[in-house]
C-alpha cells in the first residue's frame, strides 16, 4: 500500500501490508480503512514535522543507522514502527502488530 499526502507517501513494507490485508479479509474492514487513513494522516504530520524541524511522532529507536519511530494505537490493539526517508518524502511502515480479541479469528 502506498498513500500520498501533500507530497509525502506512507508505504507499508511487505509484512505490514500482509497484516493490513488480514484486517480487511477477516471482517475488520472498518479498522483496515481507519488504519489507511491513520497512515495518510501520519505521513502529513511527519512531513510537516520534518519541514519545520520538529520531532516526528513516536518513540525513536536507532537501529543500524536508521531511526525507527514506534507508535501504539492502544484502543485498537495496534503497534507499528516507521522510518523517515526525507529525500523520497516517504515514511515506511513495518513491524505492524495487530492484537485482536475477536474469538472468531482464533
Amino acid at each position: 500500500m502506498t498513500s500520498v499526502a501533500r507530497g509525502w507517501q506512507a508505504v507499508t513494507e511487505l509484512r505490514a501490508a500482509e497484516v493490513l490485508h488480514a484486517m480487511g479479509t477477516s471482517g475488520s474492514t472498518e479498522l483496515h480503512d481507519q488504519m489507511i487513513h491513520f497512515f495518510r494522516a501520519l505521513a502529513l504530520e511527519v512531513g510537516d514535522s520534518v519541514e519545520s524541524g520538529k520531532v516526528p511522532p513516536g518513540l525513536p529507536m536507532k537501529i543500524d543507522d536508521v531511526i525507527w519511530y514506534s507508535v501504539a494505537v492502544p484502543r485498537e490493539g495496534i503497534f507499528f514502527s516507521y522510518s523517515i526517508y526525507t529525500s523520497e518524502r516517504q515514511i515506511r511502515i513495518c513491524d505492524l502488530i495487530w492484537i485482536s480479541t475477536d474469538p472468531e479469528l482464533f
